[in-house]
């Protein structure tokens, strides 16, 4: 969902490069990801990112993410909270933190086609995973820094093998006081939320989240809070048909083609996209965790982020407040009443 790909359904291409080779076993790809070097560059870096993902989703338990551009990214622009740059050249693809808002940690994901295995590519990502500090009021943050390198395997014309290299150490800073280590992780969720539910049709709500992180006025952060909970009450809220584990979501319906742009998919229509094997799926964010992001209850997003993670038999969470739901003949979304 971060990426442009969203918009044209590049994730289905997966089902014609991989090897079918059974649950619990490596990505085997069908052949080398493309002739010409650019283009093995850029598709090992994608899926490096996405496999990379989910080794810090499952491994490490993170599961609250906001990701890093070319800029200094503020938490809590009011309290000095930000990311601040070391050196010069590409940051860090992540910091991210576990659902109970802990483990802090700055991540950088490298895929690779190499032969000789993933050690230059770990290097590479282990340079660009210190070009960043997390700062209180210019105290350094302490973090858990961590490299990740994958090297892709090939049923044919390359190497057969694929690796998944990491390196993570724990980079130890200054204590900082509660008050803003909770400030911080607010930060976080805030992006986190804004880059998931914006290009699900929710730009201006998004906008909003990521204003409440770089407004150093306090008058003006009053506005800008209120201008949030507004866009959330007008935000259409989804709930998913025969489902008891699930409340009032924010979000869209997604299928191979990209995001389904009108507001409301009649229940006759998801079935129609499942029968083309379109394959929607609603994806959205617990509304009240919203709610609580804005305004910056650390308790009340641990409760919801443990009262939404209970598993569904159709319906898979991210352990943050955030839900992927197969939609179809079997489960539909409907508006909240």
């Amino acid at each position: 969902m971060q990426t442009p790909g969203t918009a044209y359904g590049a994730w289905s291409i997966l089902d014609t490069l991989l090897t079918p080779t059974g649950a619990g076993t490596p990505l085997i790809f069908k052949e080398p990801l493309g002739q010409a070097r650019e283009v093995k560059v850029a598709l090992s870096g994608l899926f490096g990112r996405f496999v990379a993902r989910a080794y810090l989703e499952r491994y490490f338990k993170l599961s609250i993410f906001a990701h890093l551009g070319s800029r200094i990214i503020d938490l809590d622009r009011r309290k000095k909270i930000k990311v601040k740059r070391l050196a010069r050249g590409d940051l860090p693809d992540w910091i991210a933190c576990a659902s109970d808002l802990s483990s802090l940690t700055v991540a950088e994901a490298k895929g690779c086609h190499d032969v000789g295995g993933p050690a230059k590519a770990l290097d590479r990502a282990w340079a660009q995973a210190k070009r960043i500090d997390v700062t209180v009021k210019d105290r350094k943050v302490s973090v858990k820094r961590i490299a990740i390198a994958t090297r892709w395997g090939m049923a044919a014309s390359g190497p057969s093998d694929a690796f998944l290299s990491a390196r993570d150490p724990v980079d130890e800073g200054d204590p900082i006081e509660p008050e803003d280590q909770e400030s911080l992780f607010i930060g976080l969720l805030r992006l986190h939320i804004a880059n998931l539910i914006k290009p699900l049709g929710h730009a201006e709500l998004a906008g909003a989240l990521q204003r409440l992180t770089h407004q150093p006025f306090p008058q003006r952060l009053q506005d800008d809070l209120g201008r949030a909970r507004a866009l959330l009450d007008a935000a259409p809220v989804r709930e998913v048909e025969k489902a008891t584990a699930l409340g009032g979501l924010i979000g869209g319906v997604v299928t191979r083609a990209g995001p389904v742009t009108e507001a409301d998919v009649a229940p006759a229509d998801q079935e129609t996209l499942a029968r083309l094997n379109l394959h929607p799926v609603f994806v959205g964010i617990d509304r009240d965790l919203i709610r609580a992001a804005i305004d910056a209850e650390p308790q009340a997003v641990r409760t919801r982020v443990i009262q939404t993670g209970r598993p569904d038999e159709f319906a898979r969470p991210d352990r943050a407040g955030g839900w992927i739901i197969p939609i179809g003949e079997d489960r539909r979304i409907k508006g909240s009443t």
